[in-house]
């Protein structure tokens, strides 16, 4: 008789960037966010630098190394809830993400600025995207033998006869080219109700 082989968990590359010192409430949730997910093999990956593009480059070329199935970005000023990666597994996408407040007294997003309160956005289910910030994402490993290196690069855009040059981050640019490669992009609609940013306080999209 063989003896039956046993499962082989999915393995999932936390990454997040950082400078020297991350804040404690994202160390917390991350652990209870690990703790209660069944069947995954975690890998924490950190890489400390002041060029975010280069350190998530940097995030996917360790994730590879290590033979991730999938890379998670985590932000370190991000406070998740227990099932996020229960939750973005479960619907099977290549990838997905949560949309959450920025840091400012302000309504703004980081996915967009035309949003002007909570109460616009669905609260549950899937909500396709063109384009997710970086901060809370998952990203199954084999999106990257599609795109071109450097995923992660800083664009800048300027128009003819017009001063001004619009800069768009790294996140946008991954996007971009996500798209472009024929992937949809999506929001987890109950988790981006319940991730917190952190700065001064805790913003959520029900916090004045």
């Amino acid at each position: 008789m063989t003896a039956n082989k046993p499962d082989i968990p999915i393995k999932i590359a936390i990454c997040f960037p950082s400078g020297p010192m991350v804040h404690v409430d994202f160390m917390i949730s991350t652990a209870i966010m690990m703790q209660h997910t069944p069947d995954v093999e975690f890998i924490l990956i950190n890489n400390k630098s002041p060029n975010i593009a280069l350190s998530r480059n940097a995030c996917v070329a360790m994730a590879q190394q290590a033979k991730a199935d999938y890379l998670f970005f985590l932000d370190s000023d991000m406070d998740i809830p227990p099932d996020t990666i229960t939750r973005f597994l479960s619907h099977d996408k290549d990838i997905i993400g949560a949309n959450y407040r920025k840091r400012s007294e302000k309504f703004l997003l980081a996915s967009t600025e035309n949003i002007d309160s909570p109460k616009e956005l669905v609260e549950h289910g899937l909500l396709p995207a063109f384009f997710l910030p970086t901060g809370c994402l998952l990203i199954k490993m084999s999106v990257f033998n599609h795109l071109t290196p450097p995923f992660f690069f800083f664009g800048l855009r300027t128009q003819d006869n017009d001063p001004k040059s619009a800069v768009f981050g790294e996140d946008y640019v991954f996007s971009i080219q996500a798209i472009k490669a024929g992937y949809k992009l999506w929001f987890d609609m109950d988790v981006t109700q319940k991730v917190k940013h952190i700065g001064q306080r805790p913003y959520t999209l029900g916090s004045d």
